[in-house]
């Protein structure tokens, strides 16, 4: 029975480098495609409210009211969720979608590993944003960017080599995946 194609609900900004998200959810390799396209607008969108928090720190000088703290708080919410989602996005593939193509595509063992390598980069860089977030209103500009300049640069390298490993192996893979019933029989594991 063929899987019906779902609509993103996922909202995509516009990517620079012309990366677009599937328009229709077919597989599953469309369904992380989409993921990736959500992640890097959420990145962008994070670093053009980090550039407005600071600019409009540094341009209160004197006296009087400081810039209202709603910034430095939609910040640190946006910040925050982009985390959680990354964090889930890459715990699923982790503890699911990995070892299950592990299981049929044993000659990519490397890849996996270095898959799961860059994700804890990716979560460490995560971390060290987390703590600067923790008061941002008092957090130094220069190395708030400097660590989310290198969660960008490591997270869109990651995607880059996850989708030219991985995700083409997942082009025939439906999405929404059938219910049990209608599941065909797996064939066995593929063999070295």
């Amino acid at each position: 029975m063929p899987t019906e194609p779902t609509q993103s609900a996922v909202p995509t900004v516009p990517d620079p480098d012309g990366r677009e998200a599937p328009g229709e959810v077919r597989t599953l390799a469309d369904k992380i495609m989409e993921v990736h396209t959500w992640l890097r607008g959420q990145v962008r969108q994070v670093r053009a409210e980090v550039d407005a928090h600071f600019a409009a720190h540094a341009a209160h000088d004197g006296p009087g009211e400081p810039p209202a703290p709603n910034l430095g708080l939609q910040l640190r919410q946006r910040c925050l969720a982009f985390c959680q989602a990354l964090r889930f996005h890459h715990t699923s593939e982790d503890e699911h979608v990995f070892p299950t193509m592990a299981v049929h595509h044993p000659d990519l063992a490397d890849t996996f590993a270095r898959l799961a390598e860059e994700h804890r980069t990716v979560a460490r860089i995560q971390e060290e944003l987390t703590a600067l977030l923790a008061d941002i209103t008092i957090a130094d500009p220069e190395r708030f960017r400097t660590e989310l300049d290198a969660m960008s640069r490591e997270l869109n390298a990651h995607l880059d080599h996850e989708e030219k490993t991985v995700v083409p192996l997942l082009a025939h893979v439906p999405w929404p995946p059938p219910r049990a019933s209608e599941r065909p029989p797996e064939p066995p594991p593929r063999r070295s």
